[in-house]
């Protein structure tokens, strides 16, 4: 997320707006993955055609959402969320109508 917006406070001090959640993306893969039929494929961040998280953890939630809990895991399509850098680290603003599915709890 390099083109983040800096934000100088931490994300725990952070309250989204009534149809927002911050969420701490989890860590694209860059590394190698070894397929069924034994073929080494090498996924580096220039080539990877994950060019953006999809899913990761609930940090906070807007007042109106009721089926989002913080600490919850969480998936959104690639091209969504606006990307913040706080003073805590890299984080994404995503709209609640972008979440696509979440963890059974």
């Amino acid at each position: 997320m390099s083109n983040a917006q800096r934000v100088k406070i931490k994300s725990t001090e952070f309250q989204p707006k009534t149809e927002y959640v911050l969420v701490k993306a989890q860590e694209l893969d860059t590394g190698e993955k070894l397929t069924e039929s034994g073929i080494i494929v090498a996924i580096s961040q220039n080539q990877s055609t994950l060019a953006r998280p999809t899913s990761g953890t609930v940090i906070s939630v807007g007042a109106d959402i009721e089926d989002i809990k913080e600490d919850m895991f969480i998936m959104w399509p690639e091209t969504d969320g606006l990307d913040l850098e706080f003073d805590d680290g890299e984080f994404l603003l995503i709209r609640y109508k972008s979440i696509i599915g979440m963890k059974k709890v």
